[in-house]
């Protein structure tokens, strides 16, 4: 159970506060019903907007959670991106094959770009490994209307 949580929708973008996955690396993933969830052991960044200026905040560990349109095969596009002989080759993976990468730790998710639309989320990533070639173009599309951020302790930025 979290502390505090903050609810982000794709028909209200432009909000006080903001907060981004960039540079932040989810190491668990979790499926129920049409919720998706992922684990962030070392949190992520709040920017809080005032009156003079934004200041920068990270939170403890986090959870970021999806409510899905559709089933997870439908709401849920996984793509990774390989380089072979000068070439990018994209394939396509199933959200269960991409859990049981993750959570058997075969590779964790690093978020960089974000993308809102209608009822969209699309993430530029990189899924790291731990050997050769230790990272790979991943892009991650949630069919979803709003997201929640959890976390328990937040700290200011020095």
């Amino acid at each position: 159970m979290y502390r505090y949580c903050h609810y982000i929708s794709t028909e209200m973008i432009t909000e006080d506060i903001n907060i981004s996955l960039h540079d932040c690396r989810a190491t668990q993933i979790l499926l129920e019903d049409k919720f998706l969830s992922f684990s962030f052991p070392d949190g992520f960044w709040v920017r809080k907007k005032d009156s003079t200026n934004d200041k920068l905040f990270y939170t403890d560990e986090g959870q970021v959670n999806f409510t899905l349109l559709y089933s997870a095969d439908v709401a849920v596009t996984i793509y990774i991106f390989t380089e072979e002989s000068g070439k990018t080759i994209r394939e396509e993976l199933t959200i269960e094959e991409f859990m049981h990468q993750m959570n058997n730790k075969l590779y964790s998710l690093e978020f960089l770009d974000s993308y809102i639309g209608y009822q969209t989320f699309k993430f530029d990533c990189w899924i790291w490994f731990d050997k050769e070639p230790y990272h790979k173009e991943c892009e991650l599309i949630i069919s979803s209307q709003k997201i929640s951020y959890q976390w328990n302790n937040i700290y200011k930025e020095s």
